[in-house]
């Protein structure tokens, strides 16, 4: 199984979650957040590309959760301005605390290229 080489947690406001690279085909999922214990489990039998949007999907419900919008019970009725200030916003908070993890679902790997 292909281990995709990033470092091993990342820092969100006052927590830091682990990254965990397990095969999730039982749950139907490509990535899972446990807020309980501040995990973040990743399927690598994923390309580099799609592995990369699921580990930066699960990192936005972190940031979602964070900023009091864990639930789609709680998410408040928006408009565009307001979505994008808090979105911007919070990756450039994110990326403030986390610049390797940035730089890695940022870069392009062999496998992506074309």
């Amino acid at each position: 199984m292909k281990k995709h080489k990033h470092p091993d947690s990342v820092t969100i406001g006052f927590k830091t979650y682990k990254i965990v690279q397990e095969s999730l085909k039982d749950e139907d999922l490509y990535g899972c957040v446990d807020f309980c214990t501040n995990t973040i489990t990743i399927d690598p039998k994923q390309d580099s590309r799609n592995y990369k949007w699921t580990l930066l999907h699960e990192i936005f419900h972190i940031g979602y959760y964070l900023f009091g919008l864990g639930t789609d019970e709680d998410m408040p009725q928006m408009g565009n301005e307001y979505l994008t200030t808090a979105s911007s916003n919070m990756v450039m908070f994110l990326w403030g605390l986390n610049k390797e993890i940035f730089e890695y679902l940022f870069s392009e790997d062999d496998d992506e290229k074309n």
